[in-house]
Parts: structure tokens; C-alpha cells; sequence
């Protein structure tokens, strides 16, 4: 606790948090910009140290404010829908301002003085475009090589590759090419997927079918960026915000005081950060564009178990409508990232971004259909298809389309199966653990019957 009362936290990173230095040094610098620039609530730092050489423990810290409020993960479940609503425009708010600033260049936000990286720091002080349209440099902050998970996870922080910073969308996309290439060849051990289960009779997954393609990828690209460079434009946004992670004032809940995690974030291109924000997104049909929902035409006539299922779903649907209309109003240039991503272009520039863990049968899969599609695209115009598949290829993707469909297939069914101790966020609360090894022991047999009726059908 300080002189003046308020309650400080010790970050402390875990030793698979990032690299060493680079990963706390980005952090201070984001929150630091997204505090000051940004105007987005979030705690105060005090003092920070990235090199645990330097320090008397041995080890990288963050001093900051704790933040006041509660997890809207605690209060979420019984707000009156229009409450979530005040929320939803809340975080909207914010992203308006993320939206409103662009920066030249890609990668992750530094200090000058924290940061001595040599060839890997651009040459000039951060250069970004403000909310007015103008032309900003700022010296207290440079660019440096990216945090992102994406670059240090599944075994990547072993391996060397180009880390950036990068001065165009160009440049970025080529870069993940190079570093999923790299990682394909060098990791000792291909990672297990979260989203499809390996074992005999489903997909499994293998160097060669990752690097070819890898290497469409690359012969894709440039023909499928979008026309509108903008949409590709380098921003700083919080790409995780489940209700976790977003502080609200107990007493008055509409009233967000800060957000947690600015960890890992990296200046990339806005249309990986167009998407709904994790608090609202749900199970159930999504709607596109600017869709509205709708009960079921038979609601009245529903059992009550069915109309409370269906007024849910309903509720959960309008609020993500409602955040689409207001970034359709008020953030035109993500909406366009929206519309962006419902093109047939682009799986093709976002999937190889996980290429060393999972997607390489559905993107050969789609490669080969591409062909019969090719003059749709707006950016291969009088251009011919630059990827070529013999007969027997093609068989063999289709093949291998199909296995690693019943691999998901398995997998959902495990998860369904198991539901709580089989999270989305990757854990069990601690109080939870005992639970979770029980019931995963008792239901060892059933899921291995689920995964054999997939494979071999009901009658196996």
C-alpha cells in the first residue's frame, strides 16, 4: 500500500509468459499509451523493472494500481439486459478511440528509454495518426519486435524468426509466412490442437501438408489483401476481453472502472481486432451484417424449458446486434472489417496465422475450390490462378478433409460431453480441480465409445 492509501499489485510474469525482457518492457509501454493517448481506464504503473537480472529477486515485476471494482464476471449473470446493454456501449467507446488511431508501422509498443533492442528498434521515434487525422511523433515510445502470443507460444519462443517490426501489411503477412515455416520445420513436436482430436481413423497432422500449405499462402497473398489498405491499417486493441478482464463499480455496474491485460498486444492489422468483444459472445446461430433477431414464430406455443432457451438466445443475439449497429454508426471503418471477413479471401490470409497447430487440411481444401472462384476475387482480376493440384493431390486433401472433419467432430463431442472441465480459457479453478479428475476418469470409457461411433459410425 502507498503513502496516500491506495492498494498496489505485483505483476510477476510466468516463465511461459513471453520472452524475457521484451514481454513486461511492451506491456508498460502499452498501458502507458492506452492510459495517456488512448484515454482507456486501466491501473496506473508505478515501477517496473524487464530485466531480472537487475533486480534484487531475480526476477521482471510490474508495480501498479490495483484496480478498484469487481470482475463483471461476478455481476454479469444477473444484470437486467438493459444494464448489459450500458456495458456493451461502454467497451464500445473505448474501442472507438482504439479505432481512431493508426500507426505506421507493425509490431509491439516500447519505451525509449526501457528498450536498447539495436536492429531490432525502428530507427525513428512511434509514428501514428491521431483522431483528428494528424500526422503525430511521439519520442517517448518506439516500435519493437511483436509480444504476441502468436510468436512465442506452442514452442515458437524457441525457434528464430523475424519478430518485426514491420513498415506494411505486406511485410507483416510474409512474416507470418517465414515463422510458421520456421516452426513447422524446427519445433521438436507438432502441437496437439484444442479443436480436433488425433487417433486412429482422424486426421493426423504432419511437416509436409503444413509447409505446402504454407506455400500457397504465400503464392495467395497479395491477391487477396483487400483493395482498401485501410482495413489492414496497424491499431492497438485489447483482443481479450472476456468479463475477466473488465473492472466494473459494484454498486453501480454500468460503470466500467478499468480493464486488466494489456499483456502480449501488438500493433497489427485491424481486421484481426474486428470481432465481438468475449463477454458477449455466445453459443447458438450468429447473426451477420446488420441482421436483428427474431423468437421463434412458435413461441408462445414452446414448452417453458424451450421459450426460456429461446428468449435467451434472443437477448444474447440482440446485444450482439446492437454492438454491430454500433460499430456500423460509429466505427465505419470496422464494420468494414466485418464485411471484410465474411469475404472468401479472408480464411486465407487468417488461418496460417495457426498453421504449426491446426488448419492445414481445410485450407488445401479450400485452395483447390478457390480455383472455380478465383475471378470473384477482387484483387486477381485477369490472373491466373497461381496454384496448381494434380488429380491424386486433390484426392488425398478431400481425404484429408473429411478425417479431419470427424477429428472436430470427436473433439465437440468430448467437450459436450465434459462440458466445465474442458474450458474455453484453457483451465480448471483450483476448487474445481478435484472434481474435474473424477469425472474425467468416469467418463474416460464413454468418450472413448463417442470417438469410435464417429469414426466407425453408430452400428460399430
Amino acid at each position: 500500500m502507498t503513502n496516500d492509501g491506495k492498494e498496489v499489485v505485483a505483476k510477476i510474469p510466468y516463465p511461459n509468459a513471453g520472452q524475457p525482457h521484451f514481454t513486461t518492457a511492451s506491456e508498460v509501454a502499452t498501458m502507458k499509451f492506452a492510459r495517456e493517448v488512448l484515454n482507456t481506464d486501466l491501473p496506473e504503473v508505478y515501477d517496473w523493472c524487464s530485466r531480472a537480472e537487475e533486480t534484487p529477486v531475480g526476477a521482471e515485476y510490474i508495480l501498479m494500481e490495483k484496480m478498484e471494482g469487481v470482475e463483471l464476471e461476478h455481476v454479469w449473470p444477473n444484470m437486467a439486459v438493459e444494464d448489459r446493454v450500458e456495458v456493451v456501449k461502454a467497451i464500445a467507446a473505448y474501442q472507438m478511440s482504439w479505432a481512431s488511431v493508426s500507426f505506421e508501422q507493425y509490431g509491439s509498443l516500447y519505451l525509449a528509454e526501457d528498450f536498447g533492442g539495436g536492429e531490432h528498434t525502428s530507427p525513428r521515434h512511434l509514428v501514428y495518426t491521431d483522431d483528428q487525422g494528424r500526422r503525430v511523433e511521439d519520442s517517448r515510445f518506439v516500435v519493437g519486435p511483436t509480444t504476441s502470443h502468436s510468436t512465442f507460444d506452442h514452442g515458437r519462443g524457441d525457434i528464430d524468426f523475424d519478430r518485426g517490426p514491420w513498415s506494411s501489411l505486406e511485410e507483416y503477412h510474409v512474416a507470418i509466412e517465414k515463422r510458421e515455416i520456421a516452426c513447422v520445420q524446427h519445433v521438436p513436436h507438432i502441437p496437439q490442437s484444442s479443436v480436433s482430436l488425433r487417433g486412429p481413423g482422424l486426421y493426423e497432422p504432419n511437416r509436409e501438408k503444413k509447409l505446402t500449405a504454407l506455400e500457397c499462402y504465400l503464392k495467395l497473398l497479395k491477391y487477396l489483401l483487400p483493395a482498401d489498405r485501410s482495413l489492414g491499417s496497424s491499431h492497438l486493441w485489447h483482443g481479450d476481453l472476456h468479463a475477466g478482464n473488465i473492472f466494473v463499480d459494484p454498486r453501480k455496474p454500468t460503470r466500467i472502472v478499468g480493464l486488466i491485460d494489456w499483456q502480449s498486444i501488438e500493433l497489427s492489422p485491424l481486421y484481426f481486432h474486428a470481432r465481438l468483444p468475449q463477454f458477449i459472445e455466445h453459443d447458438g446461430p450468429k447473426l451477420q451484417g446488420l441482421e436483428r433477431p427474431d423468437l421463434p414464430p412458435d413461441y408462445d406455443d414452446l414448452e417453458d424449458n424451450a421459450k426460456k432457451a429461446a428468449y435467451s438466445l434472443y437477448w444474447d443475439q440482440m446485444l450482439c446486434s446492437m454492438y454491430r449497429f454500433i460499430v456500423h454508426l460509429e466505427m465505419p471503418n470496422v464494420f468494414d472489417c466485418f464485411e471484410f471477413e465474411q469475404s472468401k479471401a479472408f480464411p486465407f490470409i487468417s488461418v496460417p496465422r495457426s498453421m504449426l497447430v491446426d488448419g492445414e487440411p481445410i485450407y488445401l481444401a479450400k485452395a483447390c475450390e478457390l480455383e472455380k472462384e478465383w475471378d470473384t476475387i477482387p484483387g486477381a482480376q485477369d490472373v491466373v490462378f497461381p496454384l496448381t493440384f494434380t488429380t491424386s493431390e486433390r484426392q488425398t486433401i478431400e481425404q484429408d478433409r473429411e478425417s479431419f472433419f470427424l477429428a472436430v467432430q470427436a473433439m465437440n463431442r468430448i467437450k459436450k460431453k465434459l462440458g466445465k472441465f474442458l474450458p474455453d480459457r484453457g483451465y480448471v479453478p483450483m476448487d474445481e480441480h478435484k472434481e474435474a479428475v473424477e469425472a474425467l476418469a468416469q467418463e474416460t470409457d464413454d468418450v472413448l465409445s463417442l470417438v469410435e461411433a464417429i469414426i466407425h459410425g453408430p452400428n460399430a
